[in-house]
């Protein structure tokens, strides 16, 4: 049953396929911080009153002083560089992890202004409480520090400590409306019947056939290579330990959250999964991650696509309990959409390939060839999207 709960983080994981980094909110800033910003004694100071949890966090019956604890004690907390990490043994890394998502370290220099705390608006039912403070990064940066308390046996305990996110900024609050859903549902239909009779879509389907035809071998090398890293990343995740595996469905549910994937979902509305699914999947990491690096001489899109698909694959290693009729969906899904990804990093390679042979004389059309293959990945990725909402929204995968 372990298995079985993973699926629907991991498969909304694929929806959230792309470069992962909070914003936070910079209008109106607050004063910067001065001499007043916390220190190591303002830290000694606000924990030496409280008790400590077994994570370290202050916990007590006044939730302002709870919090202003749990600054002191966020800012002295150093993040781990990747060599620490790389001497600790796996178990070790793999407990860390969900704490490191949930509460980051901040930069080093990173100062807040303990004395303009303010209480916050509660937007997670599961929040009981939240403080926001000034604060300012290093190079003079403005922003919002937020801590977000839980009360429990009477006593008030820490949820988060971080920069404040802009729910309108990472969640794409735009794509959660039914305007969005209704322009979506009519962007389907009108795909559905230009398929169904002539129109300027099957031409365009066919230009991207005939590009497939014409560069087939770096299409279809860049398919093997690609599926292999992936499976790769599968195999490794496949021999982590167990303690790993709800580490890693942590951080899965962490990154979907943040895109507003998980909200989407649990709304039980299909059209706002889909359409969220696709704008990720398409218009974020297809066409503004690997397309664009495609136009790039090509290389630096299979530069990021190596490392990015096999980290991918380690999550999917986690399902070895599953039956493989339990596993039949999501194992399309990784089918479907990775077909789309891979199709249009082959359009660097194309792009490569075409530069090598002709010269830069020939780049427009190689930039040509190369995007008329997001057609195919765009119309791949649109199924996706609907599949994966009805799967795991109508069928309760």
């Amino acid at each position: 049953m372990a298995s079985m709960r993973r699926l629907v983080p991991l498969a909304l994981f694929f929806a959230a396929l792309a470069w992962l980094g909070p914003a936070t909110a910079q209008s109106a800033p607050p004063d910067p911080p001065s001499a007043e910003a916390a220190t190591t004694a303002d830290a000694a100071l606000a924990v030496d009153a409280l008790a400590v949890d077994d994570r370290g966090w202050p916990i007590g019956d006044d939730p302002a002083a709870v919090a202003d604890a749990a600054v002191a004690v966020w800012l002295e907390r150093p993040a781990p560089t990747i060599a620490e990490l790389a001497g600790r043994p796996v178990e070790e890394v793999c407990a860390a992890l969900p704490a490191l998502v949930a509460n980051p370290p901040p930069t080093a220099g990173t100062e807040v202004r303990l004395a303009e705390r303010r209480s916050a608006t509660v937007a997670d039912p599961e929040v009981e409480a939240s403080f926001t403070y000034a604060a300012v990064r290093p190079g003079d940066v403005l922003d919002v520090v937020q801590v977000d308390l839980l009360r429990d046996d009477e006593a008030w305990t820490v949820a988060r400590v971080g920069f404040r996110v802009d729910p309108a900024t990472i969640g794409r609050a735009w794509l959660q409306t039914p305007t969005a859903s209704f322009a979506f549902v009519t962007l389907s239909v009108l795909v559905l019947l230009g398929l169904l009779r002539p129109s300027p879509l099957r031409r365009a389907l066919a230009h991207a056939g005939d590009t497939i035809r014409r560069h087939r071998r770096t299409v279809v090398g860049t398919m093997i290579v690609l599926y292999t890293v992936f499976g790769l990343g599968v195999l490794s995740g496949s021999g982590l330990p167990d303690a790993c595996g709800e580490a890693v469905l942590v951080v899965v549910q962490q990154a979907v959250g943040q895109l507003g994937a998980t909200d989407a979902y649990g709304s039980g509305d299909v059209a706002r999964a889909a359409v969220v699914t696709f704008y990720q999947n398409f218009v974020v990491v297809t066409f503004s991650v690997h397309f664009l690096l495609s136009m790039l001489l090509g290389a630096p899109t299979y530069l990021l696509a190596i490392p990015q698909f096999f980290l991918l694959g380690v999550p999917f290693g986690l399902l070895g309990g599953a039956s493989p009729l339990a596993l039949l969906p999501v194992i399309a899904l990784v089918a479907i959409e990775l077909t789309a990804y891979f199709l249009v990093v082959s359009g660097g390679g194309i792009v490569l390939g075409t530069l090598f042979r002709r010269g830069f004389g020939a780049y427009p059309e190689a930039v040509r060839r190369a995007a008329s293959l997001l057609v195919p990945s765009g119309l791949l990725l649109l199924f996706g999207a609907w599949y994966e909402a009805i799967v795991l929204i109508v069928f309760g995968l």
